[in-house]
């Protein structure tokens, strides 16, 4: 573990030796040029380690990109690091600026306790790169606190990147190319970039949504590491008109067709009114993740999506999901409305409108009526 190390690191004296040669971490997109003094004990293309005179150097990522901010976003996960770690009584500050020019990086000072006794430092460098963060922390014995400040400027600011963060684009999220329809992320989301597809696909495949190849997918990313994914995909269903008179009904059908067997502990939908037409909005349960499952008609049958995130998120997961409901943007004519054959509309009619149904009552029975006027009146004599 790091603590025990560490401790015996503290305690030891090892001469300099010479700077070594880059390291690239290829999967991290950035490589690794270490002060002098400094020498590679792990090193793989996504994750690296190091030591020198009484300091380690670990160097790891998390997923999803972000322009890493100062402040208190990264303390929590610099929290948890060190006590997995289990380093004893940590205390992390809010994140600054790094110094130095070259590399734009967060910065974050930590102090913990050490086994045996003894206080250590820990400095924590942070920066995006295409699809990551990239995370740098070195860790020493609080007499070390000046060398592994100036190192870990020194670190930075020599790195290579050699994956740039990618820049995120607002423009609306297509679906596949016949799907007619893409999604404006709302404040907070945006589309998932090629070099995250796989988290997010490995998110919402613990979801109902399937195959993901025509799909619109959206991504709420924190520097944590930590996201809420969804995905927005055409189908084939038809969910009736949807309206406010036949909405309990077609849910119930829907919600039998998404959930089958676990329909019954799925709580009814909750109907979200868009500017031209009614969503269904639904809320399952999940272990260890906030989920959510929406559908909306439209010409070619339906836009389903399914939005997963952590579970201490569910608000804002369902909140991102209403405003991604609001931005769909439909081809086609009339904003992509569904359109019903005359039957459908008329059976629709007939079973849900009161005045029709009542009107349509009278004509049967005027009908009847003339029916038995014609088959029961008296006959009139010859002339």
């Amino acid at each position: 573990m790091l603590v025990s190390a560490l401790a015996l690191l503290v305690g030891m004296s090892s001469p300099a030796i010479a700077a070594t040669p880059p390291y690239d971490l290829a999967e991290a997109g950035i490589t690794v040029n270490l002060p002098r003094g400094w020498e590679m004990t792990r090193w793989s293309d996504w994750d690296f380690k190091g030591k020198a005179d009484g300091l380690m150097l670990e160097i790891w990522t998390t997923p999803w990109q972000v322009e890493v901010p100062v402040g208190t976003a990264l303390q929590p996960l610099y929290l948890e690091h060190l006590e997995e770690q289990r380093a004893k009584d940590p205390a992390v500050l809010p994140g600054i600026a790094g110094p130095g020019g070259k590399t734009a990086w967060v910065e974050t000072r930590a102090t913990f306790g050490l086994d045996g006794g003894g206080k250590a430092i820990a400095y924590f460098a942070a920066l995006p790169t295409d699809g990551k963060v990239v995370h740098i922390g070195m860790y020493g014995g609080a007499n070390t606190d000046r060398r592994a400040s100036a190192d870990m400027e020194a670190l930075v600011n020599a790195l290579v990147i050699t994956k740039p963060a990618v820049k995120i684009s607002g423009e609306p999220v297509a679906a596949g190319k016949d799907a007619a329809f893409s999604v404006k992320a709302s404040e907070g989301w945006r589309g998932v970039l090629a070099s995250e597809r796989s988290d997010a696909e490995s998110l919402l495949g613990k979801t109902g949504a399937g195959k993901l190849d025509a799909c619109a997918l959206l991504v709420a990313p924190t520097p944590t590491g930590k996201a809420s994914v969804l995905a927005a995909c055409p189908q084939t269903w038809q969910l009736g008109f949807a309206d406010d008179a036949s909405f309990a009904d077609d849910a119930g059908t829907l919600r039998a067709l998404v959930f089958g067997k676990a329909a019954a502990s799925i709580p009814d939908a909750e109907k979200v009114a868009l500017a031209d037409r009614n969503a269904m909005l639904f809320r399952p349960t999940m272990n260890d993740y906030a989920l959510r499952f929406a559908a909306v008609p439209y010409e070619k049958g339906a836009v389903s999506i399914w939005a997963i995130g952590p579970q201490d998120q569910g608000d804002v997961l369902e909140a991102g999901l209403k405003s991604t409901l609001s931005g769909l943007q439909f081809s086609g004519p009339e904003n992509g409305l569904a359109q019903h054959a005359m039957g459908d509309v008329v059976f629709h009619a007939l079973s849900y409108d009161p005045l029709v149904m009542g009107g349509a009552g009278v004509m049967v029975l005027g009908v009847i009526g003339g029916l038995g006027v014609l088959l029961f009146r008296k006959p009139s004599a010859p002339a």
